[in-house]
């Protein structure tokens, strides 16, 4: 599979630093509730003139077919904003115009976990499942469902929060992204899946030693 690392580094989530969005310009990143997040990340980004800045900047170059450079724009829009849906979905159109149909698929399934409306998601996130020779059958597609935080279907900002306090990691491969997105149907499997993983008892073994012991 084709990577798209390039350009994920780009939306992995940070509290921003610059002049353009400062931290009391992201009330988004200080909200506690993940469903809060989910709910108030549009309106938030929307007034943010870095966000807009960076969309209409990625805009235009999608217009001119610049794919590779939008996907940037909007990967560096995503990086202030993680849990905005509707830019989930333009960073999946310009990875899939450039043939990366994995990173594409992370993408979308982000977006649609994040409440993009399914007409506006499946038929594109079909696309590329079909260029993976995998389907929907095989790997179903999960929208959004209001529910309890942990029974709400994970998106790639999710896995990397997960991966830096669970296995103390700053990244995950796009494939390993791609196949628990796949199999992991709701956050409280992913956590247990990561859970599962040899690396949370690397990460944490001096805890898990006084858990054992009965110190804790």
């Amino acid at each position: 599979m084709k990577s798209g690392k390039d350009i994920f580094a780009m939306t992995r989530p940070r509290v921003p630093r610059t002049k353009l969005s400062p931290p009391t310009r992201s009330p988004v990143l200080s909200r506690s509730s993940r469903m809060a997040l989910l709910e108030s990340a549009h309106d938030a980004a929307l007034a943010d003139p870095a966000f807009r800045d960076l969309i209409a900047q990625a805009d235009g170059l999608r217009d001119t077919q610049q794919w590779q450079a939008a996907a940037q724009a909007y990967g560096r829009a995503l990086r202030l904003y993680p849990y905005e849906r509707s830019y989930w979905t333009q960073l999946g159109h310009m990875l899939k115009e450039q043939a990366l149909f994995g990173p594409a698929e992370i993408a979308y399934r982000t977006s649609a976990a994040f409440g993009c409306e399914p007409l506006d998601v499946r038929p594109h996130l079909r696309f590329v499942m079909e260029r993976q020779g995998v389907s929907e059958q095989q790997f179903p597609i999960r929208f959004f469902q209001t529910s309890p935080s942990f029974h709400q279907t994970p998106g790639r900002p999710d896995m990397l929060a997960f991966g830096r306090l669970l296995w103390g990691v700053q990244d995950i491969d796009d494939i390993e992204q791609l196949g628990m997105l796949r199999n992991c149907a709701s956050l409280d499997e992913l956590v247990a899946a990561m859970i599962r993983d040899p690396r949370f008892e690397k990460s944490n073994r001096q805890w898990l030693e006084l858990v054992r012991e009965d110190e804790l």
